[in-house]
């Protein structure tokens, strides 16, 4: 069932494009990772972050019923923290040192499972509750910053330091609903969207130039 709400013109559009791109690049960049192991840790990168995007398109370009709205929603509100967790994944594999990457796995993906969950069940929660957990599971590579900027080199860490902060702005758009520029057309949303692509950008080029030249 689909309703008469009226969406700002361009929700969606640009994870849509995001959702294209991702597609595109996935199989190029899991081909050319150098064997078995890392092709299957690169293929869960890429199915999470062309999930994150394909669901959130679907979830927002359609005026979806109130039953279609809640099952999407929490689809969509899932797919961001196993895309949290699957970025993480190459980086502690292929990158940190023994200690640093168990510690990092174990944080990434505990927390995307809770936080999965949380969000199942708690689907009506004030954003700033909803904002917290994505944030929390996001920064757990301070754990082991040291070993990261050691590991990684100044580009790479440099390149996911400013993704997460791009992702950080983003969540605190979507939690204060600001700025709200053009509600019509592109509101707080559509930036919020516009962030979260930004930031999954600087991730991508830190994971293809950085991050899958240490699984050879």
């Amino acid at each position: 069932m689909v309703s008469t709400e009226t969406k700002p013109l361009f929700r969606g559009v640009s994870h849509r494009v995001a959702f294209i791109a991702s597609a595109t690049l996935a199989p190029i960049v899991v081909v050319s990772a150098p064997g078995l192991w890392p092709r299957l840790v690169t293929g869960l990168y890429s199915i999470a972050i062309t999930a994150l995007f394909g669901v959130s398109a679907l979830y927002h370009r359609v005026n979806w019923g109130p039953v279609g709205r809640r099952r999407l929603q929490k689809f969509d509100h899932v797919t961001i923290f196993f895309a949290i967790a699957a970025t993480y994944t190459p980086v502690a594999v292929f990158a940190l040192s023994a200690w640093a990457a168990k510690l990092v796995l174990i944080l990434v993906w505990g927390g995307a499972f809770v936080g999965a969950l949380l969000r199942v069940c708690f689907t009506q929660a004030p954003k700033w509750v909803v904002a917290g957990p994505y944030l929390l599971v996001g920064w757990c590579l301070l754990a082991v910053v040291g070993d990261a900027w050691h590991q990684l080199g100044v580009l790479g860490f440099i390149l996911l330091l400013a993704g997460g902060l791009l992702y950080t702005a983003g969540a605190v758009v979507f939690a204060a609903q600001r700025p709200d520029p053009w509600p019509s057309m592109f509101g707080f949303h559509e930036i919020f969207h516009s962030l979260t692509i930004a930031a999954a950008s600087l991730h991508y080029i830190a994971f293809v130039f950085v991050v899958l030249p240490k699984a050879q």
